[in-house]
């Protein structure tokens, strides 16, 4: 498994790794040892309102892929994990 830090990952702008690093998240693999759920929660009590955004790029990044290429049924899968409408 890789080990990348989150600046190497594409989809990871200064934005994204600045608030998963508030976090605990420096790494690939700091991120594959969590769970969207819990980074909602741990953003939210750094006083961080995570939209769906990150979570759309999180997914892309871990599939190797543009942010944009996000299909309909993933972006769904991703509320439903969060417990998102």
């Amino acid at each position: 498994m890789c080990n990348r830090r989150l600046e190497d990952i594409r989809n990871f702008g200064p934005y994204t790794t600045g608030i998963l690093n508030q976090i605990g998240i420096y790494t690939e693999q700091d991120l594959l040892s969590t769970d969207y759920l819990s980074i909602s929660e741990k953003l939210v009590e750094k006083g961080i309102q995570p939209n769906l955004n990150i979570f759309n790029g999180i997914e892309m990044a871990l599939q190797g892929k543009v942010w944009t290429e996000i299909t309909g049924q993933e972006k769904q899968e991703i509320k439903q994990l969060l417990g998102r409408k």
